[in-house]
């Protein structure tokens, strides 16, 4: 799957649901907007906690994946400069709408497959959090990795949470299918569950390992091996 038709899947459930989408413990098409906001300055802590770094007010800073800017708006609060990336141009648009006031953000719309947009060596953290994990295929996320090996500076870093639980990503079963398609039909659920950009895919740590190898960089830290919500600290060597 290209970039294109991941934005075109993304840019449909921005228009579905865009707050569901980005956090999907709320509620679908109810979702406690002020909760949102919240839990995306939370997102950001325990992320950033959980391999022991922290944001400086110097920091200049690629997110990948901002969707409509939930955890951006943290981040932005807490260092210079944010570069927001995101595939979907709905997402965008959903972000400068409600964070007019982050003069300290350029949003850019991304390819689905690199940072392209982003200088080489211009940024000291790349962060990125439920967004590797919908990727459909993990040859995706190693690129990313030698794409952040690329934007880094010297001694630079990246926070990335990433899945590491396969079985995580494998189809539910019919039954299962067959009621979500109902619901979905009905307006009562979420469409697009079993879509491959959904879905997504698991990393191999050994595999990261080696893309980030290749492209300067050494895994420093892992949390959560084994699960969904694995965090990788990936440093320029």
């Amino acid at each position: 799957m290209g970039g294109e038709a991941m934005r075109r899947y993304w840019d449909d459930r921005a228009r579905e649901d865009a707050f569901y989408f980005v956090d999907n413990e709320l509620a679908y098409g109810n979702p406690d907007r002020e909760r949102f906001w919240t839990r995306g300055a939370q997102a950001l802590d325990l992320l950033l906690e959980a391999v022991g770094v922290a944001l400086t007010s110097e920091d200049r800073v690629v997110e990948i994946g901002c969707g409509i800017g939930r955890m951006t708006r943290a981040i932005a609060s807490r260092v210079a400069f944010v570069e927001a990336l995101d595939v979907s141009e709905r997402m965008l648009e959903l972000a400068r709408e409600h964070n007019p006031e982050l003069a300290n953000v350029s949003w850019l719309l991304g390819d689905g497959e690199s940072l392209s947009g982003v200088a080489d060596a211009s940024v000291d953290v790349c962060v990125s959090h439920v967004v590797f994990q919908h990727l459909p295929h993990p040859s995706l996320a190693l690129g990313y990795v030698g794409e952040i090996g690329r934007v880094l500076g010297d001694r630079g870093w990246a926070a990335l949470q990433v899945s590491n639980a396969p079985r995580v990503h494998s189809r539910r079963p019919a039954g299962e299918r067959l009621e979500g398609a109902l619901r979905a039909a009905l307006g009562r659920g979420p469409r697009g569950q079993d879509h491959p950009a959904w879905r997504g895919s698991a990393i191999d740590l050994a595999e990261l390992g080696e893309a980030a190898g290749a492209a300067g960089m050494e895994v420093e830290r892992v949390a959560g091996a084994g699960t969904q919500f694995c965090i990788v600290l990936l440093r320029q060597s």
